[in-house]
């Protein structure tokens, strides 16, 4: 579990050095993520949305209630590891890569 967490926050961390997590980014990502689920619904898209609401509500109160959102903390945690990005391979710009991050 600790690997996957760490993994998670460094891809998160390169993630917002690329792309800043303002208050209005996370409103959009949140509605990009219903959207997606509108169109296909299905249990990860709800777990992303889960994810997105947390990210967005951090903004607001400083409590970290994206990390419920496990099965996505996971996906990222594993994309980053494997490659670099937490996106999909398809959506990766490839602007947030592991050599961009400092390791610790």
């Amino acid at each position: 579990m600790n690997k996957i967490l760490n993994n998670y926050q460094k891809g998160m961390t390169a993630y917002d050095n690329c792309h800043s997590p303002t208050l209005q980014s996370q409103w959009i990502a949140l509605k990009d993520e219903i959207g997606e689920f509108v169109r296909e619904p299905n249990l990860s898209e709800t777990w992303d949305i889960l994810h997105a609401a947390g990210r967005f509500l951090y903004k607001l109160i400083k409590i970290p209630l994206h990390l419920v959102a496990y099965p996505t903390v996971r996906k990222h945690s594993q994309r980053f590891e494997e490659y670099g990005c937490i996106r999909s391979r398809r959506n990766c710009e490839g602007k947030c890569c592991k050599q961009l991050t400092v390791d610790g």
